[in-house]
């Protein structure tokens, strides 16, 4: 036994030959205490270990890496909606988990802007994020306004529906209206807007700058 001790360190860093691994695991497994030797080398080689916490960057990519996270279930209505690939679509939702990505015009009000595909080159398309309580102000649209809520509730401050995630507000041209979201978490939509908005009679066009 006293042989197999001496190949525990080893056995942890992975530098033993398939035999002498198999001497150990069968070691062990018949060896309570021995167990409890190489649990306790186990962790002191992980205590050794620095952690590396990714940049916040890096962890949006990461994620938009196996899919659009938490927001999969719109992907196929996203593409759709801002006629892009799925694939696109992925990589669109991957921004909200991106903090570089927002932008705060107003406080609680949070926007991120991209373009959309061939059938909707001349829309306004984003993200709107609104914290508690927050209202987007009134606006007119236009032309037709299209928005898929994500995450939260919003009101709708001109007719009092309320609209959660999954829903769809259809918005005419030259409608006027602004919504408020409602409860204790954050809402966030994606909005597709023909020939933007204007709010108090000014046109509204934003920057684009992502990719």
């Amino acid at each position: 036994m006293s042989d197999v001790r001496e190949l525990l360190p080893l056995y942890v860093l992975g530098a033993l030959d398939p035999g002498e691994m198999d001497q150990v695991t069968r070691a062990v497994s018949a060896d309570p205490q021995l167990a409890d030797e190489l649990a306790a080398l186990e962790d002191s080689a992980l205590a050794l270990i620095a952690p590396l916490t990714p940049s916040p960057d890096v962890h949006a990519r990461l994620l938009s890496s196996i899919g659009a996270g938490p927001y999969e279930l719109y992907a196929a209505k996203m593409a759709r909606l801002y006629d892009v690939t799925l694939h696109r679509s992925r990589e669109l939702l991957g921004l909200i988990a991106r903090k570089s990505s927002w932008e705060t015009p107003l406080p609680g009000v949070h926007l991120v802007h991209f373009d959309g595909g061939p059938a909707y080159a001349g829309a306004d398309c984003g993200f709107v994020k609104l914290e508690p309580g927050t209202a987007f102000p009134q606006h007119r649209h236009l032309g037709e306004e299209v928005s898929l809520i994500i995450a939260g509730r919003v009101r709708d401050r001109t007719t009092g529906r309320i609209y959660g995630p999954g829903d769809e507000i259809v918005e005419p041209a030259d409608g006027e209206h602004d919504v408020i979201c409602e409860g204790d978490e954050p809402c966030i939509y994606a909005a597709r807007a023909m020939n933007g908005i204007s709010i108090a009679g000014a046109p509204v066009r934003p920057s684009r700058n992502l990719p």
